[in-house]
């Protein structure tokens, strides 16, 4: 009984080590064998002229603070994910945290907005508008932004609307998107 259990565990750990060569050898290069090994998620200040994801942060028409643009690149994931990939922070409410953008870079600042539930219509809110690929206008989003993926050459733009600004009202600049090569 012994010699079989003895020969068992050699066995397995015989079975491991092939398979962890296998492996090692298979994927030399960090991918799967027949699949395109994706780069890593990157940015830069400015919009996209080529592949990538342009993002667009306009803090509004009674702020000076300077708008964002950003173009992130190599980038499959949500909205959500978009707003973190590009170093913004983004805090969504205590009620809905990755599902309602409340907050991006501290604005509104917590004084004014709590941020505990949809925002306070006294203060006003975040509209989020997309383009598609190879698109020239905005359309206002239905989608919440951890529920939408944005594609390669689409533009998103968030705006702070205040209370007496139609949500809808379409961004003042025209969305940068591009018809990407992959």
């Amino acid at each position: 009984m012994r010699l079989f259990v003895r020969l068992s565990l050699i066995g397995l750990v015989a079975l491991v080590a092939i398979g962890f060569a296998v492996n090692t050898i298979l994927q030399a290069d960090g991918s799967t064998p027949g699949t395109k090994q994706i780069d890593a998620v990157t940015f830069v200040d400015g919009t996209c002229s080529q592949d990538g994801v342009s993002l667009t942060i306009d803090f509004g028409t009674r702020e000076d603070i300077p708008s964002i643009d950003r173009c992130v690149s190599n980038f499959t994931k949500t909205s959500w994910d978009l707003l973190i990939s590009a170093q913004l922070s983004v805090t969504g409410t205590q009620k809905y945290p990755v599902g309602f953008v409340c907050r991006i870079n501290g604005f509104p600042d917590e004084s004014v907005e709590s941020c505990m539930d949809t925002p306070n219509s006294r203060v006003g809110s975040w509209a989020y508008f997309v383009a598609g690929s190879g698109s020239g206008s905005w359309q206002y989003s239905s989608w919440g932004a951890s529920s939408h993926k944005p594609a390669c050459g689409s533009a998103e733009a968030w705006v702070f609307r205040y209370p007496d600004e139609n949500l809808e009202t379409l961004p003042t600049i025209d969305p940068q998107t591009s018809v990407c090569s992959n």
